[in-house]
């Protein structure tokens, strides 16, 4: 009876991508799609050996996630380790990269929220309102999104970047957290977003420790495209002060 392995294992040595210096090439090269940081992220030999085995609990981190699905796109970091048998043949690989043909069960899923958005927060500084509005990117592991957004304006005028994470619940609603990854910010707090139904802008509310206090609330948006979370952002203050 052949031996249960993950998946990767087999796509690693279809591609010859088994060793690990060549697999950390492939990574590289992955990671220059994605962002430059990651470069040079790649596992260790033990953590390597640790994902082929099978001996991985959970999943890698969230970075390593984004890199896998880049080096092999149409593959879900799940589908990636998930355990087949050590026999499986290539062809039978392929089909899991092939799109879905019409009819079948596959096309039924939720929404892909991955990709490039833009996000606007009502946040004061000092007292002073405004809204910050700044590029960010989500990456989908199912209904999870792990979210690296940048800066909307330097740390010293109050904004600073931030890591997420947001769950979406029946294809209409994102709840979940955020906190500062720049040096001596601590800020941090939860979102709640009324997501629409084509899945292209989503507004709501976070509540957090911020510059103002440690307790502060305000209106939030996103959307694919910086002018579409603009005009976001201002039906929600406009309802507000209805």
């Amino acid at each position: 009876m052949a031996r249960m392995v993950p998946r990767l294992k087999l796509l690693l040595r279809q591609r010859h991508w088994q060793t690990h210096r060549t697999f950390c090439d492939e990574y590289d090269k992955a990671a220059r799609e994605i962002d430059l940081r990651f470069v040079g992220t790649w596992p260790s030999r033990v953590q390597l050996h640790r994902w082929v085995s099978g001996d991985l609990r959970g999943l890698p981190y969230p970075d390593h996630c984004r890199i896998l699905e880049k080096m092999f796109p149409g593959l879900s970091v799940r589908q990636l380790f998930e355990l087949v048998p050590s026999d499986q043949q290539p062809d039978m690989i392929g089909d899991l990269l092939a799109p879905p043909r019409a009819g079948t069960a596959t096309e039924v899923h939720d929404l892909d929220l991955s990709g490039d958005w833009w996000a606007a927060w009502q946040t004061w500084k000092d007292g002073a309102p405004r809204i910050d509005t700044h590029p960010l990117v989500a990456h989908q592991q199912g209904d999870l999104l792990q979210l690296d957004a940048d800066r909307a304006v330097p740390v010293e005028d109050g904004s600073y970047r931030w890591r997420g994470e947001l769950r979406l619940w029946d294809n209409e609603a994102l709840m979940g957290w955020y906190h500062a990854t720049d040096a001596a910010v601590r800020s941090k707090g939860t979102i709640y977003l009324a997501l629409h139904t084509q899945g292209t802008q989503a507004w709501g509310r976070w509540v957090g420790m911020s510059y103002d206090g440690p307790v502060i609330s305000g209106l939030g948006a996103m959307a694919r495209s910086q002018a579409s979370v603009d005009a976001v952002i201002r039906k929600c203050l406009e309802a507000e002060h209805r």
